[in-house]
């Protein structure tokens, strides 16, 4: 069985520390599916199998992180090798050796320089995401296939903490058949659920599983649990009289 390292100083990175945990969970996920070059062909549904939430965007990840190689679902991850591997590709290493016939194969190795070279022109990152829906700044909704739909978003409202939650709830939308249609019932909607929460994200949460669970098309307040103060109260009030 092949071994992987990872850096002591991995997760003190400060870009890595502000991560969600499932998204901390998904770059050790890229690290131990990849091939010995770095190479990936990304499966998001096993990814979220054993990551237990759903990834619904890859524009978290720095510039260069994670190359799409095509418009399907194979990417490369440069900072791999150097992570895995020391003098790269100057060791004799099986391992080394074997990673640099694979960046060969891939376009991806200099034989002359002796250097890794990335694609030139590289299909956007969040257009290349496979077998799941891609919300953008300004780009429209992309589909797995790279294929743009006509209705374009602005999402640069949406305050980052709370993006992956929207996002959540605009891709269940999207499979009720009920996509929204303008950027203004887009913002619109953001706002209704801040309000709603009183812009606490937990709160927001349940809203949204709530609606969800009930198969609604809409985001309502939470349902006040039976036994709540204001049943009492009203309970009271009808007994006295």
């Amino acid at each position: 069985m092949s071994k992987r390292f990872i850096d002591t100083g991995f997760l003190n990175q400060k870009w890595i520390r502000k991560l969600s945990p499932e998204r901390k969970i998904f770059l050790i996920y890229l690290m131990l599916k990849c091939d010995n070059a770095g190479i990936i062909e990304l499966d998001m549904e096993d990814a979220t199998f054993w990551i237990g939430k759903k990834i619904v965007t890859l524009e978290f990840l720095p510039e260069n992180y994670l190359i799409p190689l095509d418009q399907e679902s194979k990417y490369f991850m440069p900072k791999f090798i150097e992570w895995q591997y020391k003098n790269f590709p100057f060791s004799k290493d099986h391992q080394q050796e074997q990673a640099k016939d694979i960046l060969i194969k891939n376009n991806l190795f200099d034989i002359d320089t002796q250097t890794i070279i990335l694609p030139k022109h590289c299909p956007n990152i969040a257009q290349s995401l496979p077998k799941t829906w891609v919300y953008g700044n300004g780009n429209g909704i992309v589909n797995g296939n790279g294929n743009v739909k006509k209705e374009k978003f602005d999402f640069s409202f949406l305050d980052e903490s709370w993006k992956e939650l929207f996002f959540e709830w605009v891709d269940y939308k999207k499979s009720i058949k009920d996509n929204y249609t303008t950027q203004k019932t887009i913002e619109a909607c953001y706002r209704n659920l801040q309000t709603l929460s009183r812009n606490e994200l937990t709160t927001a949460r349940k809203i949204i599983d709530q609606s969800i669970g009930n198969k609604w098309k809409g985001l309502f307040p939470l349902k006040e649990s039976i036994g709540s103060k204001s049943d009492l109260s009203v309970s009271t009030k009808y007994i006295k009289s």
